[in-house]
């Protein structure tokens, strides 16, 4: 097997071919995704077709695979696979509609102590339009940040609890189980990448409820300010699915989001699978 990585035209994310992670991924080929993964942050791997345990096995060779909090949206063939879909007629806490709920910008698992390092998407059913997910490179978003900024938010860690006064995305109600596991957790505005030592701004901002530190009207001063300028178009990668496409990005050092514009009478569903990570620092 040959692998070959052909960069994007954008802030990140670059295209692999030559590659089929139902299959054996040796020694060579998955270093040169690992190391693809670092320089480039957001990978598209096209043509895949992983039923969930192949999907699971495929994942368990970028590290440890975590499981989903929501026990109602495991996998029943592979608990670590969770599935994410607009039709969630049964979930706790909805109402039986359509709906995408990742649609404002976040990085996965924020709200726990040690968040996921890598987060892989495979597609298995996409609208006819519309759906795609979009990225922003943290890392080009702290170095172009105003040197005044920076200076400010230096040392300032964030409140990243399930439940955000300011989240704008529709979050899923919790078992009284899933609340124990969830208490809030403080991490650092600016982080530290523990493989290439490179900081990039660590920011949920579906997870952050303050500043540590700061009162509501200052920290959300603050917060405002630095998503206003995380945001610009500049930053951005967008993901246009194709079916069998999937996806793997660091969440150390990305932001995302789904594009809910697309017709909800349509099924968007994907699996999905995390990576243990480590405490930010």
């Amino acid at each position: 097997m040959t692998v070959t990585i052909n960069p994007l035209d954008a802030a990140c994310g670059a295209e692999v071919t030559g590659l089929d992670l139902s299959g054996s991924l040796d020694g060579p080929d998955l270093e040169a995704v690992n190391r693809a993964l670092l320089d480039h942050l957001v990978l598209c791997v096209r043509g895949q077709d992983l039923e969930p345990p192949a999907f699971s096995r495929a994942a368990n060779r970028f590290g440890q695979t975590k499981k989903q909090l929501l026990r109602q949206r495991r996998h029943d063939a592979a608990d670590d696979v969770s599935i994410i879909s607009n039709h969630k007629p049964d979930e706790k806490g909805g109402d039986g509609k359509p709906y995408v709920g990742a649609i404002y910008w976040h990085t996965d698992d924020s709200y726990l102590a040690e968040p996921a390092k890598i987060t892989m998407l495979h597609a298995r059913e996409l609208p006819s339009r519309g759906g795609d997910t979009q990225f922003i490179n943290c890392f080009a978003v702290l170095d172009a940040m105003p040197d005044e900024m920076r200076r400010r938010i230096e040392g300032m860690r964030a409140v990243h609890v399930y439940r955000s006064r300011r989240g704008k995305s529709r979050v899923a109600e919790r078992t009284e189980a899933e609340r124990s596991e969830t208490p809030d957790v403080v991490h650092p505005l600016i982080r530290t990448h523990p493989e290439s030592g490179r900081k990039a701004l660590f920011i949920n901002p579906n997870r952050i409820d303050h500043i540590e530190g700061q009162d509501a009207a200052a920290s959300d001063e603050i917060l405002d300010e630095l998503y206003e300028f995380a945001f610009r178009p500049e930053f951005q990668y967008h993901h246009d699915w194709r079916p069998g496409d999937l996806v793997m990005w660091d969440n150390r050092c990305t932001m995302h989001r789904a594009d809910p514009e697309f017709d909800q009478r349509e099924r968007r569903i994907m699996h999905r699978v995390l990576i243990e990570g480590d405490t930010p620092y």
